[in-house]
């Protein structure tokens, strides 16, 4: 029992520990200090080149998803109203599938995505890296300014308010 209660105890402190660095980590962060977002370059489903810096001058929340991904696909229906309520605003939805191709094509009839899709099995989760994924977990969305800075940074769904808020706050007063 002595030599069972102080390793309880560090089990229990990790435990706590862990769980309290994933709230942190899995909370929206908001960036103050002009985080600028680094650019990449992905091949869209019908083969051509996407740049990030080509949506310059629009609001852009790049989502990472799969279609094995319970969360991304509960999500999607949301991205989708948001990117139709909020697209003539300058809104425009980016969503690179860390999955097959065409598993992911697959998928398109029935989630109705009409925002771009990107790929790049390989690439897409050295792009992950570079917009400051700590975990490694999806989904995991960046919100990147008309200036090319990073807003935001969330893992984990949003919720139709939490995202309409943050959207809504960043988008140019009309």
């Amino acid at each position: 029992m002595k030599k069972t209660l102080p390793a309880l105890f560090v089990a229990f402190a990790s435990m706590f520990g862990g769980f309290a660095l994933y709230q942190k980590m899995s909370a929206q962060s908001t960036d103050t200090d002009a985080d600028v977002s680094p650019d990449f370059s992905l091949e869209t489903l019908s083969g051509e080149t996407f740049k990030l810096s080509d949506l310059r001058g629009k609001l852009v929340l790049v989502n990472f998803w799969a279609t094995w991904c319970a969360p991304c696909l509960d999500e999607i229906p949301l991205l989708v109203e948001i990117q139709n309520r909020f697209a003539s605003r300058g809104l425009q939805i980016v969503g690179p599938a860390l999955d097959e191709p065409d598993r992911v094509r697959a998928s398109l009839p029935r989630l109705k995505i009409q925002y771009p899709i990107l790929i790049g099995e390989e690439q897409i989760p050295v792009v992950m890296d570079a917009l400051g994924d700590r975990l490694g977990a999806l989904p995991f969305s960046v919100l990147i300014s008309p200036g090319g800075n990073v807003l935001a940074r969330k893992h984990g769904e949003f919720d139709l308010e939490e995202l309409s808020t943050l959207v809504e706050d960043n988008l140019p007063k009309i």
